[in-house]
This record gives structure tokens, C-alpha cells and sequence, in this order.
């Protein structure tokens, strides 16, 4: 029981950590960030109750909550905060090389053009 606990509020966290490292790669604007959250909220706490039911026959004890919040607190103290943190920097890093595709890409193709109106 208390290892599922554990283990239960781990990937909680690890799953909004996903939902982080997506709005780190597609900004978001408030009303959407609120749509992913409250759909986050929802789907953790209907795992959270059939969590519950299945493993407390739905008798919520307090050392499985307590569990959970260990579990958490030491996913984002070991791997959390590490993790992002790398994730973050490849981010910046592919953005920078992307935008800096880009831009060798866009200055070739007005060469190119220019260089097909000049032969007309």
C-alpha cells in the first residue's frame, strides 16, 4: 500500500512535468494553461479514487496521501528538478539551432530568387 502511494504520487508529478516541458516547447496563453490544467486535476483525482477503491476497498487512509506526497516530493527533489533542468537547456538549444536553420535557409532562397529574377 504505501509503495503504490509512493509510487502513485511519483508519476503524478512526473505527468505534469510532462505538461511542463510541453508549454516550455509550444508557449501557451492563460485559458489554455487552465484547460490543461483542470484536465489534469480531473483525470489525477479520478486515478487517485479508483486508486483508492481498488487498492482501500475506497477508505481513504491518511498514510497512502502521506505516501503519495513523499512519492512526489522525492521524484522532483531526485529527477525532477534535474531533469527539466536538461530539458530546458536542449529546448533553448534546438530553438536556437532551428531559428538559426531557418534563417540560412530563408537568406538562400532570396538569393536564389533574386538570382532567377536578375537571369530573366
Amino acid at each position: 500500500m504505501l509503495r503504490e502511494g509512493l509510487l502513485m504520487g511519483a508519476c503524478m508529478f512526473a505527468l505534469y512535468d510532462l505538461i511542463r516541458i510541453l508549454r516550455r516547447l509550444i508557449p501557451h496563453g492563460i485559458l489554455w494553461i487552465s484547460a490543461e490544467d483542470l484536465v489534469y486535476v480531473v483525470a489525477a483525482a479520478l486515478w487517485f479514487f479508483l486508486r483508492v477503491c481498488k487498492v482501500n476497498s475506497g477508505i481513504i487512509r491518511f498514510y497512502f496521501i502521506l505516501a503519495m506526497g513523499i512519492g512526489a516530493l522525492a521524484y522532483y527533489l531526485i529527477l525532477g528538478r534535474p531533469l527539466i533542468s536538461h530539458i530546458s537547456i536542449l529546448i533553448l538549444r534546438l530553438k536556437k539551432g532551428l531559428k538559426k536553420l531557418r534563417k540560412t535557409v530563408t537568406i538562400k532562397l532570396v538569393r536564389l530568387k533574386k538570382h532567377k529574377e536578375d537571369g530573366l
